[in-house]
């Protein structure tokens, strides 16, 4: 029983550090954002292509369209990070699920950098994906201790020989 206890301990750990990724994930690529915004050309390694993609039509459509472009690339930044703070929410819900489209979109995402010749980026994402799959497995592992745990629980208990 405390062998378990422990156990839990350690799988929610894992769990928890893989799923904040996404929170990471989703933190530096607003800092890059609002950093393009404003006209830098600064960026975090993890930070999303997709976001750095729309940042650059943005800033190619301000030249003609205004700042109302870079506004709208903006926006759509927020969204896209948004997502990623909902997979981070869903993960830290033992939503499994959550954490395998977060990774699908991760990964397409890291071929954004690849299609970019980005192969610094393209390091970064396959680092992180690492990370976010050691949680997920942990996340299972998780799952069927709870479950396995649970059962026990359940169980009728002998009565004690009087």
């Amino acid at each position: 029983m405390e062998y378990d206890n422990i156990q839990h301990a350690q799988l929610r750990q894992s769990y928890k550090a893989g799923a904040n990724w996404f929170y990471w994930i989703a933190g530096l690529t607003f800092v890059t954002s609002l950093i393009a915004f404003g006209g830098g050309g600064w960026r975090f390694l993890i930070s999303l292509g997709s976001t750095q993609l729309i940042d650059g039509f943005g800033q190619v459509l301000a030249n003609d369209l205004g700042t109302a472009a870079k506004v709208v690339g903006l926006v759509l930044d927020l969204i896209v990070i948004g997502l990623f703070v909902l997979f981070g929410w869903l993960a830290n819900q033992k939503h499994l699920w959550a954490y395998i489209v977060g990774m699908v979109a991760f990964t397409l995402d890291g071929l954004i950098s690849l299609l970019f010749g980005d192969l610094i980026g393209v390091v970064a994402h396959a680092v992180v994906l690492y990370f976010l799959f050691r949680g997920f497995q942990a996340g299972r592992s998780l799952v069927s201790l709870e479950k396995a745990m649970a059962e026990r629980a359940a169980a009728p208990q002998p009565e004690p020989a009087v």
